[in-house]
């Protein structure tokens, strides 16, 4: 299809033909969040990575502590997280208190996480 030049690339899903440009082949890189579209309609994305963990005590609910407490060396959940999970960009879905064990959701949509 990419040989075929019939796949176009945008910054936005509703932008126009104008805006639009030609992939120039297979070995092209793609951006992650590039719209695509082929024959002129919006090929659709894929689903938004969900994730569902129960938070231990004791274990903040942020992806990265606080420079001002790095002398604390508290957990949070950037280190109980497996790595994979934490290089595809999920974010937790709202937070628990540090002391407090519970379920806390994760999506690698920001829109889902704002």
């Amino acid at each position: 299809l990419a040989k075929a030049k019939r796949i176009t690339i945008a910054d936005s899903p509703d932008a126009p033909h104008e805006e639009r440009r030609r992939l120039r082949g297979p070995s092209e890189q793609v951006p992650h969040d590039a719209n695509l579209f082929l024959d002129g309609k919006l090929i659709p994305g894929p689903a938004p990575l969900l994730l569902v963990y129960h938070k231990p005590k004791f274990v903040l609910s942020v992806m990265d502590d606080d420079k001002k407490y790095v002398d604390q060396q508290r957990r949070h959940l950037g280190h109980v997280l497996e790595p994979r999970y934490v290089r595809s960009g999920m974010h937790p879905v709202g937070r628990l208190d540090y002391d407090t064990t519970g379920l806390i959701l994760f999506s690698s949509d920001g829109k889902l996480t704002q």
